[in-house]
């Protein structure tokens, strides 16, 4: 499956992928998946440190923010430690990371 869509991915993960998908939605550890190769032309892990990066602009707005952030972010972390893609609701067509 493409990183665009929700569900399990398919391809080739390196030992880290997983560990640098389920950071990327802590703060600014996004940055180890965008940066540490090989994990940062993999797919899976492109597409959770985008929404990493969305989820964390998300938290910077106040109230609705300091809400609905934390929560995309949880749903995130869950789908990365399914070995699961996943576009954010609402959000999910902003692409940071391509």
């Amino acid at each position: 499956m493409g990183e665009n869509n929700n569900g399990p991915y398919n391809g080739q993960l390196t030992s880290n992928a997983k560990l640098f998908s389920i950071l990327s939605y802590i703060g600014l550890f996004w940055l180890l998946g965008l940066l540490i190769r090989p994990d940062k032309d993999c797919p899976f892990v492109r597409n959770h440190v985008n929404n990493g990066i969305v989820c964390s602009i998300i938290e910077c707005i106040p109230f609705v923010g300091w809400v609905v952030g934390p929560i995309f972010a949880i749903m995130g972390i869950i789908r990365a430690a399914k070995t699961q893609t996943f576009t954010l609701p609402v959000v999910g067509g902003i692409k940071i990371v391509k």
